[in-house]
C-alpha cells in the first residue's frame, strides 16, 4: 500500500470499472440499484447451489484410495482457509455497524458465506486424505519461503483491525472496502500459484475460481465506492489498478 492517499473514485464509475458478474449491488432491469435483502427465494438457491457442489466436489474425491494432493494441493487449502478467516472477521465487523448502507452490508453477507463454505471444503478435503487442517508455525511454504501468519498478503493488521471495530458510517465502509480489496488480493496471489502448481485438478479448479471470484468482488466493491463517492483511505491506492484486476477486466471486455 502507498503511504499517500489518493483522489476519491473517478467521475464516470461506470466506464471506469466494467461490471463483473450480478453481485448484491447490480442493477434491475430498470436501471434502478437493487438493495434488496437476501428473500427467501435468493436463499433457497443459494442453498441448493452450495449443496450441488459440495456434492459434485464430494464425488470428485470421495471415491479415490490414494492421496492426490501435492504440497501445493495442502498448503493452499491451510492458508487459504486461515487468510479467509480474517475476512470473515472483517465482515461481521461491518455488519455489527447500524450505520452502515445495507447494500454494503449484503457483500459482507455474500462474502461469510461463501468464505466459510470454502474453509468446510478445503477442511474436509484435507481431512479425507489425513493432512491436518491447520497450517503450523508459518505459512506459504509451499510458494518457496515460509513467512508467519499475520504476514500473508492481503492480511489486515491489529492495528486496523481496531480502526475498523471503531469507524462508523462513511468511514466505516471506506475502510472496509480498502481492507476487503487488499485482503482479495493478497487472496489472488496463494490462489495464482495454486492454479498453476497444484496437482489435483479439483483443487486446482478451486483456486483458480477463487481469483476469479475475488477479482469480481473487488471490482464490484469498486463500484459501491465510486456509486457512493467514498474516498481511498489514507495510506491505500486503487485496487481496481493492480494487475490481478487488470486481467480480470481485460477477460471481461474479451481481451
Amino acid at each position: 500500500m502507498s503511504p499517500e492517499a489518493v483522489d476519491p473514485a473517478p467521475a464516470d464509475p461506470d466506464a471506469a470499472v466494467p461490471e463483473p458478474a450480478d453481485g448484491p449491488g447490480s442493477a434491475g432491469s430498470d436501471g434502478s440499484q437493487d438493495t434488496r435483502g437476501l428473500g427467501p427465494l435468493r436463499i433457497a438457491v443459494l442453498v441448493v447451489a452450495v449443496a450441488f457442489l459440495a456434492g459434485a466436489v464430494g464425488w470428485a474425491l470421495g471415491g479415490r484410495d490414494t492421496d492426490p494432493l501435492n504440497a501445493t494441493d495442502v498448503g493452499f487449502m491451510q492458508d487459504m482457509s486461515l487468510h479467509h478467516e480474517q475476512a470473515i472477521q472483517m465482515s461481521i465487523l461491518l455488519l455489527d455497524k447500524d450505520d452502515v448502507d445495507p447494500e454494503l452490508g449484503l457483500y459482507a453477507v455474500e462474502i461469510i458465506m461463501s468464505q466459510r463454505f470454502d474453509q468446510g471444503l478445503f477442511n474436509a478435503t484435507l481431512d479425507r486424505f489425513g493432512h491436518p487442517s491447520a497450517p503450523g508455525d508459518t505459512v506459504m511454504g509451499w510458494m518457496g519461503h515460509g513467512i508467519p501468519a499475520d504476514q500473508m498478503p492481503g492480511m489486515a493488521s491489529a492495528e486496523q483491525m481496531r480502526q475498523l471495530r471503531d469507524a462508523g458510517g462513511a468511514e466505516a465502509e471506506s475502510l472496509w472496502i480498502a481492507l476487503m480489496s487488499d485482503h482479495h488480493i493478497g487472496g489472488m496471489h496463494m490462489a495464482e500459484q495454486a492454479g498453476e502448481r497444484g496437482q489435483d485438478k479439483t483443487v486446482v479448479g478451486l483456486a483458480r475460481g477463487t481469483k476469479q471470484i475475488q477479482a469480481d468482488e473487488v471490482l464490484e466493491l469498486a463500484r459501491y465506492r465510486a456509486r457512493h463517492d467514498l474516498p481511498f483511505p489514507d495510506g491505500f491506492t486503487d485496487p481496481v489498478e493492480h494487475p490481478y484486476v487488470q486481467d480480470r477486466i481485460e477477460e471481461m471486455q474479451g481481451g
